[in-house]
């Protein structure tokens, strides 16, 4: 067995820690796609009011409720991706020590303290790479939530652009 020295769980504890602490900055961030989300439904429900609903065969009524639609597809998305970023931070946790630590009984002291050493520098190291893989996959989910908030704003503002030509009223043809 490979001997586990200080310096090799000062290190592994090391990583750890600073992995912890980019999974709370990932996490706390969240807060940006989620304000962006009420943002834009405020602006989504602003559009609703604004389109006359007897006129929805007119070319530009048509056209706003069609970009509508894909910026409610692109805020639930955006929602879906912030759930799934969140779910990794609740239901990826590293296991516990507790459970991971033999009965030492019959093993001397020096034997006793060098196998908790080698385990809790495995046990640093394999929360490490748990949370390093779930802080990768948490970022990019986080990336493509502000992604799809953005197209749906685009799409709203889009449509908000045909807003006019909708108001001006008949002289569109029906289609």
């Amino acid at each position: 067995m490979r001997r586990i020295t200080d310096l090799h769980l000062d290190h592994a504890r090391q990583l750890f820690l600073s992995e912890r602490s980019r999974r709370e900055a990932t996490r706390s961030s969240l807060s940006t796609p989620v304000a962006a989300i009420s943002f834009a439904v405020f602006a989504l429900s602003t559009l609703t009011t604004q389109i006359e609903a007897d006129r929805w065969r007119q070319a530009p009524a048509l056209a706003i409720l069609a970009l509508g639609l894909l910026a409610v597809i692109a805020l639930f998305g955006s929602a879906y991706q912030v759930l799934r970023s969140e779910w990794l931070f609740v239901y990826d946790e590293p296991p516990r020590l507790v459970d991971l630590v033999p009965d030492e009984d019959g093993l001397s002291e020096d034997e006793a303290e060098r196998r908790v050493r080698s385990l809790l520098a495995a046990s640093y190291a394999v929360a490490y790479e748990q949370y390093l893989q779930g802080n990768t996959l948490s970022a990019r989910r986080r990336t493509w939530a502000l992604r799809l908030v953005l197209l749906s704003l685009l799409l709203q503002a889009s449509a908000f652009a045909i807003l006019p030509f909708h108001l001006a009223g008949g002289s569109n043809a029906a289609v």
